[in-house]
């Protein structure tokens, strides 16, 4: 193997044999002592190293570089694509926005001159004329009415129109309706009118176009029944509770099939509806003319429902003669009592 001198730095010939021992060298002749067999391998080793030192280094630095850009390339997806996932939507143009100038003009007072004011406020008007109160349960017993000024929601001009003018459809709001300007809550609703001899003619038309009206007005949730009277009670067609909005076409057709004649008893007319299962909430009772003496007290005698009885709302149509009875059958119910006193 090959050796430097330590003396003069030429290289030397010495054999493994000769490790650990003297020789001397050819060029300088001095004695030159050898290194051991171990020290000499731990010295090769040594110059070795770095070599492996910096592939290693290399190959470890290599693998970090590839894992720190891959961790850059995730960064930049999450941070810079704000539409990352989000279809394309379509293109919208925005147009240049106006000049606007921003200056602060607090100083700089608003002529309202140049304001246009409307001075025609007959429309107003007309709206809050239009507006009819609610009638209220604790309202005087005692209001007059006059229809000439408050026709049904199905007339027109200054007289009842026909039936067949009359359209479907619609509904209150809530539960109950309304009958000939007076109102009744509730969701069941009974009409028991007067179709006697004195009804005769207008006036008879005229309540025609109240009773569908009242039932046109209902919402889908409540429930009706008519039951005309004369000398006898003139029920609805169709028995049991019904619904407005599916019986409206029927009802119209039937009210058609009424006439006015007879007598006025009003007391069949109740027996029929105190039978309705479940009992009404509210009772509309009109009529145009005088009944029985008894009449208030046989009506009270049917309406035993407790705290939950029906509430009758009585309406005398033209004439006043019994008022004090159609009072006192309002009162004994809880109901209301109204007069009108033209159609």
């Amino acid at each position: 193997m090959q050796l430097s001198c330590f003396y003069c730095g030429k290289q030397l010939t010495a054999t493994a044999n000769q490790l650990g021992g003297e020789v001397v060298c050819p060029h300088c002749g001095n004695v030159v002592r050898l290194p051991e067999a171990e020290t000499l391998h731990q010295e090769e080793e040594h110059k070795d190293a770095p070599l492996h030192s910096w592939l290693n280094d290399s190959i470890s630095g290599f693998a970090s570089l590839l894992i720190h850009m891959g961790i850059l390339f995730v960064l930049a997806l999450v941070t810079c694509d704000f539409n990352s996932g989000v279809p394309e939507g379509n293109e919208v143009t925005i147009a240049p926005y106006p000049g606007t100038d921003l200056k602060d003009n607090a100083g700089e007072s608003l002529d309202t001159s140049e304001v246009e004011q409307p001075n025609d406020t007959s429309s107003l008007n007309d709206l809050v004329a239009e507006i009819e109160p609610p009638t209220s349960a604790n309202s005087d017993m005692g209001q007059e009415i006059s229809i000439s000024q408050m026709l049904p929601s199905g007339a027109s001009g200054g007289s009842a129109s026909s039936l067949s003018t009359i359209g479907g459809g619609g509904g209150a709001v809530g539960a109950g309706t309304t009958f000939m300007g007076v109102r009744a809550e509730g969701s069941r609703i009974c009409i028991i009118a007067d179709c006697s001899g004195s009804m005769e003619g207008a006036a008879l038309e005229y309540l025609k176009e109240e009773v569908l009206e009242a039932v046109r007005s209902m919402s889908r949730e409540s429930e009706f029944q008519i039951i005309f009277f004369n000398s006898q009670a003139v029920p609805y067609n169709q028995k049991g509770w019904r619904n407005p909005k599916r019986d409206l076409e029927n009802v119209k057709r039937w009210l058609a099939t009424v006439h006015a004649q007879g007598g006025t008893e009003p007391t069949s007319a109740f027996d029929e509806a105190f039978k309705l299962l479940p009992p009404p909430d509210a009772i509309f009772f009109m009529t145009d003319g005088m009944f029985e003496r008894d009449v208030p007290a046989r009506i009270k005698s049917l309406n035993i429902g407790g705290s939950g009885k029906a509430k009758v709302h009585a309406i005398s149509f033209l004439s006043k003669e019994a008022e004090r009875e159609m009072r006192q059958i309002a009162n004994d119910s809880g109901g209301t009592y109204r007069h009108v006193s033209v159609f």
